[in-house]
């Protein structure tokens, strides 16, 4: 079975990048392969301790992973087209390059571009600050949601093949990316806050929004959005997974587990060798074999497919 986890954060907390093969955080390769066929999407982000320069600390990190591809091509390879994501599905590990913030691009098209033709595919249009494309859910409403060249950057990210991630955006951000863009846009680690009222949760017509848009949500397995009381099981992540299938089916829900960028993480999860426990879950849940093959990897390998090119 294919995994497909569209959030991890191990870019930002390893110092070497030979540490994506083994470490001790949430993920690494050695457990990631363990699955036959995994894909993640390895974000890159500056923290509130770096807010003065996260340009070059987000291409610092996403450096990592290039260079770790480089010197072991058989442990790692990452993708950039379509053709790529096709390959995955035969097995081993997979990254693709993301950013979560367009603070790495400079408020410049030409750094979108010089950044995807270094391979990155996904941009979170912003983490918990205003930006030059947009507002967030945790910022001070600059904007008031997409800016002007915010909607030169989306243009671009379309003609490019690159895929919109509206987590961290603000609501008025979200209505106006999905007013304006074409293509299916993601969520790729956000819950639904009718069941954790956390801001960063995606409201039921949200939720609806990205399914008219063929999209999809990972969820997050950060307990504070999981459950209001700070604490949770993998019964909550369950409750998260229902509640979105009733709104609009299992179609729309995927992996966005924020492995190494949230704690406290559920109980019994503990990185990503616990994943199984949570498809165990699911099946006693009676969802079928093929539901879970779809959630565990397979919507977000439909749309990632539809956008790259």
């Amino acid at each position: 079975m294919l995994v497909f986890d569209c959030h991890c954060d191990t870019l930002s907390r390893i110092k070497h990048h030979d540490e994506l093969n083994k470490n001790g955080f949430h993920w690494d390769i050695e457990r990631a392969g363990r699955y036959g066929a995994y894909i993640q999407v390895m974000a890159s982000f500056a923290d509130d301790d770096f807010r003065n320069n996260p340009a070059s600390v987000m291409s610092a990190q996403l450096e990592k992973a290039l260079a770790f591809e480089m010197e072991h091509p058989d442990r790692l390879k990452l993708i950039r087209s379509a053709s790529d994501l096709h390959k995955a599905e035969k097995g081993g590990v997979f990254g693709i390059l993301g950013a979560e913030g367009a603070e790495l691009f400079r408020g410049r098209i030409d750094e979108l571009e010089r950044w995807y033709r270094k391979g990155l595919r996904i941009v979170t249009l912003c983490w918990n600050y205003d930006n030059e494309v947009c507002d967030s859910v945790a910022g001070r409403r600059t904007h008031g949601g997409l800016s002007r060249f915010g909607k030169k950057f989306l243009e671009r990210m379309q003609e490019l093949g690159m895929v919109i991630d509206l987590s961290h955006a603000s609501d008025e951000t979200f209505e106006d990316v999905t007013s304006f863009v074409r293509m299916p846009v993601v969520a790729s680690h956000s819950n639904c806050r009718a069941l954790c009222s956390h801001p960063r949760n995606l409201t039921d017509l949200q939720i609806r929004r990205i399914a008219e848009k063929d999209g999809v949500i990972g969820i997050n397995f950060y307990a504070c959005f999981l459950n209001d009381s700070g604490k949770a099981e993998i019964s909550d992540i369950l409750r998260h997974i229902e509640h979105i299938a009733g709104l609009v089916g299992t179609r729309y829900i995927g992996l966005g587990c924020d492995f190494d960028g949230a704690s406290p993480m559920p109980e019994g999860i503990t990185g990503a060798e616990s994943l199984s426990k949570l498809f165990e879950a699911l099946a006693r849940a009676n969802y079928t074999e093929q539901d879970i093959r779809m959630i565990a990897g397979g919507n977000f390998l439909r749309v990632f497919a539809r956008i790259l090119r």
